[in-house]
């Protein structure tokens, strides 16, 4: 059964990059580059603080299996806002990414949310893929860190 654990503390550091390094395709499409290191890892977080996002490891009983994090009211729009999910590599093609979904649009209707939104790099064709198999539909186009992004949508409930 998959469990989402609130990111606090800085020893989950570890557990993150690993989640990221296991896929090397998407970082190359998000940042260029196929491995991050922690200091990437602590920017991306401080740049969730900044918006008071919330974060959580997806975790496959005792170990750390994603990660993912939304923001509750983007300041842009004053929408909630999906910023990352993403599964280690060895998760990929089993359907665990649609049963951390599910945990995870529990956990966000549990707090009162009945729309989210989130923006795929479209160079991410697997990630488009997977959003709009989870009901998600694009509404536009927009740029995130000079990186052309769909925004999709989704009413919950």
């Amino acid at each position: 059964m998959l469990t989402f654990v609130p990111v606090q503390d800085e020893h989950l550091l570890d557990a993150e990059l690993c989640i990221m390094n296991s896929n090397p395709a998407y970082n190359l499409i998000s940042e260029d580059r196929e491995m991050l290191n922690k200091q990437d890892i602590a920017e991306d977080r401080e740049e969730g603080k900044a918006v008071s996002a919330k974060r959580f490891l997806i975790m496959d009983g005792d170990v750390p299996a994603g990660i993912f994090e939304y923001c509750p009211l983007n300041p842009s729009d004053k929408k909630p806002w999906i910023g990352l999910f993403i599964l280690h590599r060895s998760y990929h093609g089993k359907g665990y990414a649609a049963a951390a979904y599910e945990t995870a649009e529990k956990l966000l209707l549990d707090e009162g949310f009945t729309e989210m939104r989130l923006g795929v790099l479209t160079e991410n064709e697997r990630g488009m893929k997977f959003w709009m198999k989870m009901g998600y539909s694009a509404f536009k186009e927009g740029v995130y860190k000079e990186k052309p992004i769909i925004h999709f949508t989704k009413q919950i409930k």
